[in-house]
C-alpha cells in the first residue's frame, strides 16, 4: 500500500507524470519518456531465434517459423538497429528465446551495442540454471516469464500443452531464481528488470488482482494481455469459451485502477496490457522479414534487401498510424472497451 513516505521516479509514455519506486511499474527497457516517444525512440520484437520450444500453448501468436539468417547476418541487423532509434530489443522468438544455439552471442551483441535486451520466456529450459541466470544479468537483460497462473498448477500445465505435468513448480522455480540473483531490485527510476506476461483468459481472470498485488508487493512488473489476432487465436484455433466478457473485461480493467492507485500508481488502463503502454514498432523475423509487430504479421520489408531506415519509411507510408505521433498506447489490433 502507499505510504506518505513513497518515492517516485520520472513519468513514462501514457503512464502519468510520475512513477512509484519499487512497485514494479515499469519494466526496465520499457522506461521510455513521452518526449523520447514521440521524438522516435522504441522497442522491436525480434522474432530471429529458434522455433524450438518444449510447450504447445493453445494461444501462441507465433508460426514457428524456422531461422535462417545466420548469426553473422543478425549481428549486422542489431548493429544497423543500433543506430535507428530503438532503445531496447525485445527477444520473444518464434520458439523458446533461450533454446537458441546463438543466443548469448545475440543478447551479447545487444547488450554491447548499448541496446537493452528483454527476454520474453517461458522460465524452465534454462532459467532454472544459476550460472545461465547469473550470466543473462550481467548483460543486462530484463526477464518477463511466462503465466497463465500463480495459484492454479493444473490450469497452468493445461495452458502450456504438455504431455506431462510439471511446467509450473519450474517457473516458479525460475521464478524465485531470478528474484535471488537481483532482477527485482528495486531502482531509483521506478523500474525492475522482472516481469511476467499474464495471458487472460475467462479461466484466470478473477486471479488478476491477487497477480497485481503479488507483483507490485514484490517490485515485479506485469501485463495482462488478451488474445491476439495473429497465430493460432487470429485462425480461430483457440477455445472460445477462453475469450474473456465485455463485462469481465470492465471488471478487470476497474480492478487495475483501484489496486494500482492503492499503490500510488495511476495510470490509464490499456486494452492490450492493461498496465502498460505499446511502444513495440516493428517485429524482426527468421528469415529477415519485418512486420509493423505481433498483431500485424503483414510483411513490409526484409533487412536483407533494405536498410532499416527503408523499412520504418515503408511502416510510415503503408501504416501511419504506427507512427510515434499517432499513437495513444493502445494496441490498435485489439478491442478497445
Amino acid at each position: 500500500m502507499v505510504t506518505m513516505s513513497q518515492s517516485y521516479g520520472p513519468g513514462y509514455f501514457q503512464l502519468g507524470n510520475r512513477t512509484p519506486i519499487g512497485i514494479g511499474a515499469v519494466l526496465n527497457g520499457w522506461n521510455i519518456t513521452d518526449a523520447k516517444f514521440r521524438a522516435g525512440t522504441h522497442t522491436i520484437d525480434f522474432c530471429a531465434m529458434t522455433e524450438g520450444c518444449p510447450h504447445n500453448c493453445p494461444h501462441c501468436f507465433t508460426d514457428k517459423k524456422k531461422r535462417t539468417l545466420t548469426l553473422d547476418q543478425i549481428k549486422l541487423i542489431l548493429n544497423e538497429v543500433a543506430w535507428s532509434g530503438p532503445k531496447t530489443v525485445n527477444f520473444i522468438g518464434e520458439g523458446e528465446p533461450t533454446l537458441d544455439r546463438d543466443f548469448f552471442d545475440i543478447v551479447g551483441t545487444t547488450h554491447s551495442l548499448g541496446l537493452i535486451p528483454v527476454v520474453f520466456s517461458e522460465g524452465s529450459a534454462h532459467l532454472t540454471d544459476l550460472e545461465f541466470v547469473h550470466r543473462l544479468y550481467g548483460l543486462n537483460a530484463s526477464v518477463v516469464l511466462k503465466l497463465d497462473s500463480l495459484q492454479d498448477q493444473a490450469y497452468q500445465d493445461e495452458m502450456v500443452g504438455d504431455e506431462k505435468p510439471g511446467y509450473f513448480e519450474k517457473r516458479n522455480q525460475a521464478f524465485e531464481l531470478l528474484k535471488r540473483q537481483g532482477f527485482n531490485a528495486v531502482r531509483n527510476d521506478g523500474t525492475t528488470r522482472l516481469g511476467f506476461d499474464m495471458v487472460v483468459t475467462s479461466r484466470n481472470v478473477r486471479e488478476v488482482p491477487a497477480v497485481l498485488r503479488t507483483c507490485r508487493e514484490q517490485n515485479v512488473w506485469v501485463i495482462f494481455s488478451f488474445f491476439l489476432p495473429t497465430g493460432r487465436s487470429g485462425r480461430g484455433e483457440v477455445d472460445q469459451s477462453l475469450i474473456v466478457s465485455l463485462e469481465d473485461r470492465a471488471w478487470m480493467r476497474q480492478q487495475i485502477r483501484d489496486i494500482d492507485a492503492s499503490f500510488g500508481f495511476v495510470h490509464p488502463v490499456l486494452n492490450n496490457f492493461g498496465t502498460a503502454a505499446c511502444i513495440e514498432r516493428l517485429q524482426i523475423l527468421g528469415n529477415g522479414d519485418v512486420t509493423p509487430c505481433p498483431g500485424n504479421d503483414t510483411v513490409i520489408g526484409n533487412l536483407l534487401r533494405q536498410t532499416y531506415s527503408e523499412v520504418l519509411q515503408e511502416l510510415s507510408a503503408r501504416f501511419p498510424e504506427h507512427l510515434p505521433e499517432a499513437c495513444d498506447g493502445h494496441c490498435l489490433y485489439r478491442e478497445i472497451s
